[in-house]
């Protein structure tokens, strides 16, 4: 009972009669330093999707502090001024925001002040039930398909580390890698008493930095700008389909629904 208690705040559920969705995790956009092109332009895409959800991920801004790694002076917007740029950005696609969560760039501030930038962005755009801290369990039913989705942002890098969670699709932040892994696992239909094979996804997201200062300072390779964007359907097929943001645009203007 305690472990479940401590899980409620982390929780949210969608649901919808629509045949199928999309969900959209925006994490380490860095808002500051990460690309304003590239952020707007898949907010603007999201915005023309009546099926699309979004998680706000972990970084979403840089948020430099004077006792972090980062320097200001790599920024083109001061820490105030990504707060309020982030808001300005999102607030289009509010209504379709389901869970917030924090970043290790976000908790540079809670850690030296007690304040919760997420919390505080979550506010500013009218959603602050959306607020999940550290972590989303979300639960999506699809026109009676129900996919548990997981997202996390500072994790472990151990293989199946968080197979805990028993997530359907289960997305990882922070590290920029933008991969993902299919699994098969075996499903249980405890009713019928059958088992069924189903695919279960590990997604490393990516971000919208290209090559920033401290990369290149530290010695990392470069990382391809995006995000995966995952297709989830309803009704008597049950599938999930992993985009990646590019290749789900393209298919959409050419008349894919």
């Amino acid at each position: 009972m305690i472990l479940k208690e401590s899980l409620n705040n982390n929780v949210f559920s969608v649901t919808t009669d629509l045949d199928n969705a999309y969900i959209f995790t925006l994490s380490d956009l860095h808002i500051g330093m990460g690309n304003l092109n590239y952020i707007k332009e898949i907010v603007k895409f999201i915005k023309k999707l009546d099926n699309a959800y979004v998680i706000v991920g972990g970084d979403l801004l840089d948020n430099p502090t004077k006792n972090s790694l980062g320097c200001v002076l790599e920024n083109y917007l001061a820490p105030q001024e990504q707060i309020t740029e982030a808001v300005k950005i999102l607030e289009p696609i509010k209504d379709k925001i389901v869970a917030i969560i924090e970043g290790n760039h976000e908790k540079r501030t809670e850690k030296d002040s007690y304040i919760s930038i997420t919390q505080m962005v979550a506010t500013l755009l009218g959603i602050p039930q959306t607020y999940k801290r550290e972590l989303a369990i979300g639960y999506f039913t699809i026109n009676r398909n129900c996919y548990v989705y997981v997202d996390l942002h500072k994790h472990r890098k151990t293989k199946n580390y968080y197979n805990f969670y028993n997530a359907d699709i289960l997305v990882l932040e922070h590290t920029h890698e933008y991969n993902f892994t299919e699994t098969p696992i075996i499903y249980h239909n405890k009713y019928a008493k059958q088992p069924s094979v189903r695919m279960t996804y590990t997604i490393n997201n990516g971000s919208a930095l290209a090559f920033p200062h401290y990369a290149k300072f530290a010695g990392y390779s470069m990382q391809n700008i995006g995000t995966y964007v995952v297709e989830v359907s309803g009704g008597k097929k049950r599938n999930i389909k992993v985009w990646k943001d590019v290749d789900l645009i393209e298919a959409i203007e050419r008349g894919y629904k």
